[in-house]
């Protein structure tokens, strides 16, 4: 695993996380390569559909925040759970690569 991936840098958090959820890089890169890099603070929502393409078979929606073009963290999550908990946050959903 190196330290960046399609344009953004891992913190060491994120590389742990990475590592702890089975994430290979390749697959990083596939869900990655059409998402701008930004300045902002943001939530990626990567799609149940997309993640069985890429041969995740997880039944949760994949979540990677990223800020200042820099991947934080990542968690499995349902959306629902997500959605119930009235977060205010800027956020990116992935539904195709």
């Amino acid at each position: 695993m190196g330290n960046n991936i399609a344009g953004f840098c891992k913190t060491e958090h994120f590389a742990y996380r990475q590592w702890d959820r089975t994430i290979k890089d390749s697959v990083l890169r596939s869900i990655l390569k059409n998402v701008e890099t930004n300045k902002t603070n943001t939530l990626l929502i990567v799609s149940r559909k997309v993640l069985k393409k890429v041969n995740i078979k997880v039944n949760k929606e994949l979540f990677i925040k990223i800020d200042n073009n820099t991947l934080i963290t990542c968690f499995y999550c349902e959306l629902q759970e997500y959605y119930a908990q009235n977060r205010e946050q800027n956020y990116l959903i992935i539904s195709k690569i």
